[in-house]
């Protein structure tokens, strides 16, 4: 009898664990919690007036919490508003500013083929993993071409050649690239901002990665993630 008793304890606190879930800060204001920050789905969340938190689920679903608040982080929102309805949230902006595939101040976005490339032709947001080094991407790669990219406040410049008929250029850059922070990209003799976000390492997988991109505005990336 003892014995099967701890077997249905040992059961029922796995039970709960497989019901815990930790979900990661994107946007904290008010509250003292970094993006990238974890937080455990089973135990209360308090917010005060004026307090936001945005948190992505293991399913990449983005819930958004404001104060006054005192619950568990899912009991008012449900499961957040999932992947798909975030993708096509965005789909469905871009047709409202154009026709074109995509626009960002009013230039028309390429389609990355694969995610983890920044767009070297466009101002914008880039999103990159940790400790990765950024390659860059640019949709026509007849002519060789120079790619030059520094910081906003010049401290330091990578520069390299763009050969013909490649189309991704990986930069070793002098100081790793850092969240946060707007970088100037000379491209064809053309000047571009990128505004770049690391992707932190508390986001386990690719659907969460995805959601993570298209809060911070890569969605170009996020949609090609989301895709693969």
């Amino acid at each position: 009898m003892r014995k099967l008793q701890i077997v249905l304890l040992a059961l029922l606190a796995g039970m709960g664990a497989a019901h815990a879930a930790s979900l990661v800060v994107v946007e904290a204001r008010g509250i003292a919690l970094r993006p990238g920050a974890t937080l455990d789905s089973t135990k209360v969340l308090q917010l005060k007036q004026g307090q936001h938190v945005t948190l992505i689920s293991g399913t990449g679903s983005i819930l958004k919490l404001d104060g006054p608040y005192n619950a568990l982080p899912l009991a008012s929102g449900g499961g957040g508003v999932d992947l798909n309805q975030t993708l096509r949230a965005l789909v469905s902006q871009r047709e409202t500013r154009s026709g074109e595939y995509g626009t960002t101040r009013g230039t028309v976005l390429a389609k990355l083929p694969e995610p983890w490339l920044l767009d070297a032709s466009h101002s914008g947001n880039g999103c990159l993993l940790e400790n990765r080094t950024p390659v860059f991407w640019r949709p026509d790669a007849k002519a060789a071409a120079r790619l030059t990219v520094t910081p906003i406040d010049r401290s330091w410049k990578a520069v390299a050649t763009w050969p013909a008929g490649q189309n991704r250029l990986a930069i070793t850059t002098d100081v790793p690239m850092q969240g946060g922070e707007t970088y100037v990209i000379v491209f064809n003799d053309e000047e571009f901002a990128i505004s770049m976000t690391l992707l932190p390492a508390t986001l386990t997988n690719d659907d969460m990665r995805a959601a993570w991109m298209a809060e911070k505005g890569c969605e170009a990336q996020a949609e090609a993630l989301s895709k693969k």
